[in-house]
């Protein structure tokens, strides 16, 4: 039996997609172990993984949770992206004393960690343990760079962030004996195998990467068991489903603009408003909608003939893997790539936060899907997504990288 230690990122569009690769390896025989906060514990234990809580400082990716000592990136809709290399050396700092010795103790064969987890790259150094990368966004070559994140970094670096934070990441490597890490190197370095979920195809410039590189798509697992949404049997109206998914959803203002453009319209509209709204927030709820804090988005997604979303990458992901055409309304830096990347490839229309109306997000949704050529690339890519392999071709390759760094 091997044994596997798995740290994602403590947020569900880190977590999620590890979820049916943990559920798989068990499944063959072979033991997981995960580090993260506690609210993920018993999403944890249901995969048949044994859970382990650590304190974390970045709690929820939110940036309206944050309050850290910088106010120049206060209200930034990218602070996240801004404080991105500050989040990951204070977590080092908060992390690392927290469960170094456990980890020692459980003597692990293999790490797999997030690329946002800058602490388990360290602890797998100064343990020495073989590590895998999951990495559930875009990854970076000599062909392409996540440029616009390198650019919202150095400005950070100019305004001397950057000395300090080095300074502090050389200390903890001087602490544990480890060669010096350089911080500029924390959103490009790379394992021997990096797993990413997404298909090759989807990715820009998929074709470059190299074998370190397996593209599986989406890393999903239909529960048998799940309960069927409930259809609306007295209407034969097509499904629009609205959702922002789980972290930058605080936004009352977009949920009301939903209510206005397509309430008494000709759908049977599905939404999702997040738990960090408080109902009362929103209009007069129309006939035609349906609302929840939260729905079970892969069985909505199977109902559904078209999509908003903020263009997170599980949501995308699951989209394709249903072969449901977008509307993108990103809410972050990130999103926005994965938006224009949608309407690259005609998957769908990618439209600017800042300038929607109710009336172009109207236009949007009744032009994908009134247009063949969407629902003919979706379907396209659904057939690319589904055939990357998934959960089985990830847990392929990570036994046997365990095998071969024995």
């Amino acid at each position: 039996m091997t044994k596997y230690l798995i740290f994602p990122a403590p947020a569900y569009g880190h977590v999620n997609p590890t979820l049916a690769i943990a559920q798989e390896l068990v499944r063959r025989g072979e033991q997981v172990i995960y580090y993260l906060t506690e609210e993920f514990q018993a999403t944890i234990e249901a995969t048949g993984a044994t859970f382990h809580p650590y304190q974390s400082t970045m709690g929820k990716m939110d940036p309206s949770a944050r309050r850290l000592s910088n106010p120049t990136f206060s209200g930034d809709p990218n602070f996240m992206i801004r404080v991105m290399p500050l989040i990951r050396v204070k977590e080092c700092q908060q992390v690392i004393p927290q469960v170094l010795e456990h980890i020692r103790a459980e003597q692990p064969d293999v790490i797999l960690y997030d690329p946002m987890c800058l602490w388990a790259r360290i602890v797998a150094q100064i343990l020495q343990v073989p590590a895998i990368l999951l990495c559930p966004t875009y990854v970076s070559n000599e062909h392409f760079h996540f440029k616009v994140y390198r650019s919202l970094i150095s400005q950070s670096a100019s305004s001397g962030l950057f000395e300090d934070l080095q300074s502090d990441l050389s200390d903890l490597c001087v602490l544990y004996h480890i060669p010096s890490l350089d911080i500029r190197d924390i959103l490009t370095h790379t394992e021997a195998l990096n797993i990413v979920f997404m298909p090759r195809a989807f990715h820009p410039a998929g074709e470059t990467f190299d074998s370190r590189f397996l593209f599986v798509g989406p890393s999903i697992s239909l529960r048998q068991d799940a309960p069927a949404f409930p259809p609306d049997r007295s209407t034969s109206q097509p499904t629009l489903f609205i959702s922002l998914g789980t972290a930058f959803n605080n936004r009352p203002d977009f949920f009301n603009l939903c209510l206005r453009a397509f309430g008494n319209q000709p759908w049977r509209v599905v939404m999702a408003y997040g738990k960090k709204i408080d109902v009362a927030a929103l209009d007069a709820v129309p006939p035609n909608f349906l609302l929840a804090p939260y729905v079970p988005q892969l069985e909505v997604l199977q109902q559904t003939s078209v999509f908003v979303t903020h263009g997170g990458m599980n949501s995308t992901m699951e989209s394709l893997y249903f072969g449901v055409p977008m509307v993108v309304v990103p809410q972050m830096i990130e999103q926005g790539m994965t938006a224009r990347r949608c309407a690259e490839l005609g998957l769908g229309v990618a439209l600017d936060p800042n300038t929607l109306t109710a009336e172009t997000l109207r236009a949007a949704v009744e032009q994908v899907h009134h247009t063949p050529s969407f629902r003919q690339n979706v379907q396209d890519m659904q057939q690319t997504v589904r055939s990357a392999g998934g959960y089985q071709c990830a847990a392929d390759a990570i036994i046997e990288f365990a095998c071969s760094h024995r």
